[in-house]
């Protein structure tokens, strides 16, 4: 399936507690409906009744109580409607494999119907395409690409978030040539994955920029405190070191020359 014809949802689901084969129960179901480049925004949303109690690590997480849900539909009665939401879509998740289980449990004999779907693991993505990154949570990822949270933690807006990661995920990859959602599927599932093509983007743009003498758009890491910030440089030179590689760049931000790491180059594009 080509990704400019594909449309994604981005979804989550906040629970009881870790574990369905041991009773706990989804409690709120998230869902985004995007077109690819962000065509045809549409939502999905619902507080769900698991019908037992939720457990207090669930509920320091994602601080809904009981008294929320007492009364919402339960997962029986929602389940027909995010069906119809997700028909036809690729499916995206943050460790699609907890979510997923938790509807598989709830679907039952049922579950089957999941397997017409391509599914794409945000989290798997990330520690392909962000390998430098110190901790792989949601939140850790989305504070060092630099997206700003939103909203707390629960089931839309960590779909919200989710699909600000897996956007720039997209960027990284359509940069590289990638054009399908069966190449998503290879990345994410292949212990040695091509992601080194992914990455040679960056050093081709660079390259150019050097030959050509034109400025380039980064978005950089610090090494030193782990921020991001938005740079625009003109490429001088590639310094190649012991174990790894290093960009000699004058800053525009920094109004001075400035040594850039490679790797902690997050994305690379032609200034305009």
């Amino acid at each position: 399936m080509r990704l400019d014809k594909a449309s994604f949802t981005i979804f989550d689901v906040e629970t009881t507690g870790l574990y369905p084969y041991s009773g706990d129960r989804i409690c709120e179901i998230g869902a985004m409906r995007v077109g690819f480049r962000n065509r045809r925004l549409k939502k999905f949303h619902s507080l769900i009744d698991p019908e037992r109690p939720i457990s207090y690590g669930a509920y320091s997480v994602n601080g809904i109580t009981e008294d929320m849900v007492r009364g919402q539909p339960t997962i029986d009665d929602i389940l027909p409607s995010f069906l119809n939401f997700i028909n036809g879509s690729v499916l995206v998740a943050y460790n699609a494999g907890f979510d997923l289980g938790f509807i598989e449990f709830a679907l039952g004999r049922d579950k089957d119907i999941l397997k017409d779907y391509y599914i794409i693991d945000a989290l798997q993505l990330a520690r392909r395409l962000f390998p430098d990154l110190a901790r792989y949570s949601l939140g850790a990822v989305t504070q060092s690409l630099g997206i700003r949270p939103e909203g707390e933690h629960r089931a839309l807006s960590d779909a919200f978030m989710t699909w600000k990661v897996f956007e720039k995920e997209l960027k990284l990859l359509v940069c590289d040539g990638v054009k399908d959602v069966e190449d998503i599927a290879y990345i994410t599932t292949r212990k040695r994955s091509p992601i080194k093509k992914v990455k040679d983007y960056k050093t081709r743009l660079i390259e150019e920029a050097i030959r050509e003498q034109k400025k380039l758009n980064i978005v950089y890491r610090s090494v030193w405190n782990n921020q991001i910030t938005e740079r625009t440089i003109t490429p001088k030179e590639i310094q190649k070191g012991y174990d790894r590689s290093y960009v000699i760049a004058y800053c525009h931000l920094k109004n001075g020359e400035r040594n850039f790491r490679l790797d902690c180059i997050l994305e690379a594009r032609p200034h305009k």
